[in-house]
This record gives C-alpha cells, structure tokens and sequence, in this order.
C-alpha cells in the first residue's frame, strides 16, 4: 500500500515529533524541526526507496536534521543530546572540554554512527536499516568510529615534575 504524503504526515508526525523532542530538548524547536522533516521528505518523496519502511526512511531524516540543527548551535548542545542518561554525572572540565573537541570534530555521519548505537543502542542490522548501508558496511564504519573516539580520548601524559 501506497502512502500520500498527507497519509504520511498523518501516520507519523508524532513519531517524528517525538524523535525531534527527545534530540532538540525543546518543545519549539522539535515542532519547527518535524515541520523541516517533512518538507525534506517531500522533496525526496521521489527517491524515496519503496523497500524501506516509511518510518525508517523518516526517522533517518528527522535524526540527521536535529544533529546538524544542534551542530550548527553548539557542540554543547550536541554533546547534551547524544549523552542526555548522563545528563547527572558531572565530568570534570578537562572531560567535558575532551568531549566537546571530540564531538566538534565528527561528520554529520559520524555524529549519526554515534547517535544511533550509543544514545538509541541500535543494533547494527538496525542501523543498516535506517542508514541504508550494509550491516558489513556499519560495522566497519563503527569499528573506525570506535577507535579513532578512543584514540581522542586517550589521557594525555604529563611529564613528573622534577622536584627542586
């Protein structure tokens, strides 16, 4: 069965407002963003891949518009988002500053990678889905993500001082 895009909208715009919400953290924000969501849709409603769930194909928009809405504001914004359950814990601020280097560094795809398996806890054959990549493909990928995020985060060695 086919969808209009009015039967799209309708189907699942509380889906996507949900999505929207629980990223931007503001009620404005996600129903302004919902409202960008779909006009991408409709624009690539051509291309749209049939084998795909309509929700996947949206919920893949929606994630990518609110990750780059919040780039575009601030990395601490972003960094508030993506770990919103540690949203308590207090890291120290040579932490918080490492995360937000971290963070500001990563492409739009990787800030996706990161979002999908760390803050959604995606499986990888669900976020082949969603990305429409191979799940060969996401595990490479999150396997270089992995490391190169280890590798920025490793503690930098400070040299003893020397006692005088």
């Amino acid at each position: 069965m086919a969808l209009g895009v009015g039967e799209l909208f309708e189907r699942y715009h509380g889906v996507v407002y949900r999505r929207c919400l629980g990223l931007l953290r503001n009620e404005a924000d996600a129903a302004e963003a919902v409202q960008e969501v779909f006009v991408a849709a409709l624009a690539g409603f051509g291309r749209f891949r049939l084998h795909a769930a309509p929700l996947t194909w949206l919920y893949a928009i929606a994630t990518r518009h609110c990750l780059q809405h919040l780039r575009n504001r601030s990395t601490r914004e972003l960094k508030h988002a993506l770990f919103a359950d540690a949203a308590d814990v207090a890291p120290d601020l040579v932490s918080r500053a490492d995360l937000e280097r971290v963070l500001g560094a990563l492409s739009l795809e990787e800030l996706e990678l990161v979002t999908h398996a760390f803050r959604d806890g995606l499986t990888q054959d669900e976020i082949s889905a969603v990305t429409r990549q191979s799940r060969k493909t996401v595990g490479k990928k999150l396997k270089r993500l992995t490391d190169k995020l280890q590798l920025s985060l490793a503690p930098v060695e400070v040299p003893a001082r020397i006692a005088g």
